[in-house]
Parts: structure tokens; sequence; C-alpha cells
């Protein structure tokens, strides 16, 4: 099959971005990537290598458009606001340059199953490395709506989901370039394998009691809203919140609604009791500051954010940024360490905005006993773009990893509260003071899969591990 040199990468591109919101044809991702594969198959490496810079272009200039709208919208300047946008999908684009060399080298070399694995450990490589991580548009994100497919991520997270999502596209594609069916069946044993143990997985009874848990929206735009007394209409707001949330066993409230010193309590405005146990979150110190999770349920405790957001919470090379651009004050500093809250009948796990997006904060927390994951977040940076239905569809995959049920309360919306399915069983509007209610079944502990983390660590491996096999192989032919 003779493929033109340009149109896969672009059309792919084109179709992976119709699968994640606005569009959201998500089954479409099992097919999205075959026209480049396709290409792959059949080129050289430097071709492949520059295959990919065009298709991480056009698919960065869909996923990180929020950029564009959120500096923009920040510095005033629309112009300002493309600088970063581009930089970042020229950056980006890198990332899919890699895996198309890779790819195109697993296809010369007859092991085109190491495919799907090659692609989860450039999503995990892009999600962890230093400075610049950020696991947004992974592919296997399309499927959040459909949890029964969606319940591998127990057992591998969700990089294993997306290498399964590709490992679908491999197989159409090497059906589609002449390979017979049964040259493919062990490609397609793991495929049904690893969908026949989502859905076993799903249909399976969840434990614990059931509790009720309160996701808490103040309906405010604590982002780029009036300023103008809004501690007291957040304090007002929340105070209505409470009085609805009478008798729950536990309310979640958003990120950025208290302020503290380095001791406890913080200073807040509205009311708490300890008859009903709350998460909330809000900026701790000054000098150094940090992001932090406060709860209270007759005594207080604090935890603070280990993963910042680039822009949002720290400046790399600040001094040497544009004066158009209107920095925050200063940055604000990681915690050092995970610490789950003991409150009310739960420990929980916190985890502050963009921390969820990132599986190994909500493990670390069930590791130390968390039974439910709080999610506390200010969206309204974002709205109008396709960054705030990723940031919740995140919340649904962190259930399904960990066995444990999750709230996700956000200033604005989305708040939504999760099984430990990943199914989300209650949700608000976006915009209005909104209370987001639901009896779960709570476990004592999370129900964690002791191999979890060895799938992530096995695909990175394999960006180090297909290059040397290579290698390996020419020296031997040499000899």
């Amino acid at each position: 099959m003779k493929v033109p040199k340009i149109w896969p990468a672009l059309v792919s591109g084109l179709l992976i971005l119709a699968c994640f919101p606005p569009v959201g044809l998500g089954l479409l991702v099992f097919v999205a990537l075959v026209p480049w594969l396709l290409y792959l198959r059949d080129c050289d490496g430097k071709r492949a290598f520059r295959s990919g810079v065009l298709f991480g272009f056009v698919f960065w200039l869909g996923e990180f458009s929020f950029v564009a709208g959120f500096v923009g919208h920040w510095t005033g300047s629309w112009i300002l606001g493309a600088l970063p946008y581009l930089a970042g999908c020229l950056l980006g684009s890198l990332y899919f340059a890699l895996f198309g060399w890779l790819a195109n080298l697993c296809f010369r070399r007859s092991i085109a199953w190491m495919i799907p694995v090659a692609w989860a450990g450039v999503e995990v490589f892009r999600s962890y490395i230093v400075g610049l991580a950020f696991p947004f548009g992974l592919l296997a994100m399309p499927l959040t709506a459909l949890p029964a497919l969606d319940q591998m991520a127990h057992y591998g997270t969700v990089f294993l989901a997306s290498a399964w999502v590709m490992l679908a596209n491999v197989i159409v594609a090497e059906i589609m370039a002449g390979r017979k069916v049964a040259e493919l069946r062990w490609h397609g044993a793991v495929f049904f394998l690893l969908l026949a143990t989502s859905l076993v997985r799903y249909a399976a009874p969840m434990t614990g009691p059931f509790r009720k848990l309160v996701a808490g929206q103040p309906g405010i735009d604590m982002a780029f809203g009036d300023t103008a007394n809004i501690d007291v209409r957040v304090a007002r707001a929340v105070d209505e919140i409470s009085a609805i949330s009478k008798g729950a066993d536990l309310l979640v409230l958003p990120e950025g609604i208290a302020h503290s010193g380095l001791t406890l309590p913080p200073e807040i405005l509205f009311h708490v009791g300890k008859d009903l146990p709350v998460v909330f979150g809000g900026q701790r110190g000054d000098g150094p500051a940090y992001q932090s999770a406060f709860s209270y349920d007759g005594h207080w405790e604090s935890a603070d954010k280990t993963r910042l957001v680039i822009f949002g919470e720290y400046v790399p090379f600040r001094n040497l940024w544009p004066a158009g651009f209107n920095l925050p004050a200063g940055n604000l500093t990681p915690g050092d360490k995970t610490v789950t809250l003991d409150v009310g009948k739960f420990k929980v796990g916190e985890a502050l905005c963009f921390e969820a997006l990132f599986p190994d904060v909500p493990y670390r927390h069930a590791l130390q006993g968390a039974n439910v994951l709080a999610v506390m977040s200010i969206d309204d940076w974002y709205f109008g773009t396709n960054a705030p239905e990723q940031l919740r569809d995140a919340s649904n995959w962190r259930a399904i990893e960990t066995g444990l049920p999750v709230v996700r309360a956000a200033s604005m919306g989305y708040s939504i509260i999760v099984d430990q399915r990943g199914r989300t069983v209650a949700d608000a509007p976006l915009g209005g003071l909104r209370t987001v209610e639901a009896a779960v079944q709570v476990p004592d502990r999370a129900d964690l899969f002791p191999l979890l983390p060895v799938f992530p660590y096995l695909s990175v491996l394999s960006l180090v591990g297909i290059p040397a096999f290579e290698i390996w192989r020419r020296r031997r032919s040499k000899a």
C-alpha cells in the first residue's frame, strides 16, 4: 500500500484530536493512528522522525490550545499568549518524533508488538520529565466515559490502557498492510486478554460500607473574576454549602479558599465544626509559601502540594521573561513528602488540582492507608478550552488505579463524585453554587494491585531497550 509522505501524520493528528474534547469521538481512538502507522511501517528512520514532529505539532496545537487562552487572558496580550503556546507545541512534538523513530525501528526489525510499549514509555517519559512533566492528552483518556474498558489501569495505571489502545491501532495497520490475521494471533490474544481482565474487574462487587460524600462548588470565579471582597463571598458560599451538607461523612471544598502561616489553624472567614469533617485547599506560609490542603474534624491537619503547575505556581527563569508577562509575585515551594490526612471516618489522600494528573500521587496515598481521595481544584483559569474536561477525567482514572472513591471539588466546576470503578455517580453543571453528594462504598483500604507501578517502569526501559537491541543486532551481523 503506497501512502503519501505528509498526509498520514497530519490525518492521524487530526483524527486523534477528534477523540478528545470538545469533539469527543472516544472510540475513534482505536483506529486514529492507523494512517500514521502505515507510513511508519514503510519509511526510513529519518522520515519517521520528521513525521513524528509533524504529528506531534498538530496534536499539541489542539491539546495545548488552553495555554494560548490562559496566558493571553493573564497577560492581556494574545501575542504573548502565542509564544509559550507555540514553544510548547514545538517542544512537545519531539516526544512524538522519538516515538516515530522507535516505531519505524520496531516495524523494520519485525517486533511490532513492542510499539505499544514504546508508546507508553514516551507517555511516561513526558509525564515525569523533570521541570516539564505534563501528563496531558494521554491516548487512553478519551475512553473515560467507558469505564468497563478502562479497568486494566488498575493493574498498570492509565499508561497500560494507552498501550492497549495503541495495540489495537497496530493490529489494524498490520492487517491493512497485508499481514494475515493468523500471523497476528498473539497480538489479538493479548488485546482480548486485557479486555477480558477489564470487564471481569468491572463486574466484580465493590467492598466497604456506604458513606455520604459531598463536593462543594462555591460558584465564584477565583481566576479572572471580581476580586473585591472575594474572601467574604467565598465564606458566604461555603457556609451555605456546609448548611446543605449537614449530616455528611465528608465535605470536600476547592483549593485556594484559605490562607495560613506555617502553623495551624488557617485564616478563614467561613465556619467549620467537628460534626462535619471537611477538607479544603489554600496557601500556607510566606517565604517559603506552599499550596496546601487543610482538614478539620475537631483537630487541624495540613498537607503540602508536591507537584506545582509551571507558569501558574512557579515560573522557570522568571527574570528572562518579557516585562509584559504579569507573572506571579513569587514561586511556590513544593512539599517534600506525601501526607495522608486523618479526617473523621477516613484517611484522605489529597490531590490539589494538577497533582491529580499523576498516577503516583494517589498511589503513594493508598500505600499510606488512604481509603478515599479528595481532589481540590480551581479550573477557572482554563474555561472555554479543552483543559477542564481532561482535569476532571483524571479523577476517574485515579479511582480505577487505586480502587478508591474520589471526591472532586472545583470552584466553578467540574465537581464530581467517582466510585471505586471509575464511574461518575454524581456531578454538577459548570458555574453557580452547587453541592454534589452521593452515598458510595468506601473500603477500609485501597484495593492495590502489587505490581501497579511495574508496567510504567518497563515501558520507559523500552526507550533504551529498543535502540540497544538494534545496536546489538548490527554488531552481531558484522561479526
